[in-house]
């Protein structure tokens, strides 16, 4: 019974694990890196759990579980007690492990990044909640519910993550760190604002709450896969590339044969090295 449980705590993580690497066009990412990224997102559940004792440690109001707080009480331990701490544990995994890395060339590449460090993540969260369970009829339950949405929110928050670690990456090879900055704050702030959101409506307790959350839940999961599906057939280089500055590459990353005059870009003017402006982060597309 066990070993079943097993499969379903991890089917999510290979289902989407499959579809974000399937949809990298331009360039694969090294089997040995994602596996890395895997395992850092396992290693940022043990840093969220030593945050998390830590902040209720100093701030008791945090060592709770958030029950029979009121609307305004709820969201201030949603935010800071749960959704800005495992985003950050997150986040610096993904950062360690991806920043200086070589084969970081897209910025495709940091979505992938960081939803794989994501989804180690919730495979440990996963396994820990249905395991959990008293009764294998209660187990099973929670695995389809969190396979539905825990565990696509988690890999969905990752792409927030990594579209905006992605434009860090570029505007900071590109001199730009006022824009680099912005950049590296969004990274953390926009998923943990999702994650907070996606939690705190859960949590709520009014005729309605289910209903938003169902609706954001939605939203969410459509506007990220659109986003893998958009940004993966951008293949901005990080790297500006001399020989062909102006060049759109194509979906293979391959500039061979491309004549191009420059392009620039529509909002500031510099010269593009691909379809995401180096300077400003805009898209010209």
């Amino acid at each position: 019974m066990d070993f079943i449980l097993l499969i379903l705590a991890i089917l999510p993580t290979v289902v989407l694990g499959t579809y974000i690497y399937k949809n990298d066009k331009i360039e694969k990412e090294p089997a040995s890196l994602l596996i890395k990224l895997l395992a850092f997102g396992v290693l940022a559940t043990f840093l969220t759990i030593i945050l998390t004792i830590v902040l209720g440690a100093i701030i008791p109001f945090f060592s709770g579980t958030g029950e029979g707080l009121d609307f305004l009480s709820l969201a201030i331990y949603v935010f800071f007690g749960i959704a800005l701490i495992e985003e950050i544990s997150k986040w610096i995994f993904t950062y360690v492990a991806a920043w200086n890395e070589p084969a970081f060339n897209h910025v495709y590449d940091a979505i992938v990044y960081s939803a794989f460090v994501s989804l180690g993540f919730a495979t440990i969260e996963n396994i820990l909640y249905v395991l959990g369970n008293e009764t294998f009829g209660d187990a099973i339950s929670t695995a389809f519910i969190r396979m539905i949405f825990s565990v696509p929110g988690h890999a969905f928050f990752g792409v927030m993550m990594g579209y905006y670690l992605g434009l860090a990456k570029l505007t900071s090879i590109n001199k730009v760190e006022d824009k680099s900055k912005k950049y590296l704050f969004l990274s953390v702030l926009i998923p943990a604002t999702c994650h907070f959101l996606f939690d705190y409506l859960l949590m709520l307790n009014f005729d309605y709450s289910m209903l938003l959350f169902l609706a954001f839940a939605i939203f969410l999961f459509c506007f990220a896969m659109s986003k893998v599906k958009r940004m993966s057939k951008i293949p901005t280089l990080l790297f500006p590339n001399e020989n062909n500055l102006g060049g759109i590459y194509n979906a293979f990353g391959n500039n061979a044969n491309m004549n191009v005059p420059p392009r620039y870009c529509s909002q500031c003017g510099n010269v593009l090295n691909g379809p995401i402006c180096s300077n400003c982060g805009k898209k010209n597309y």
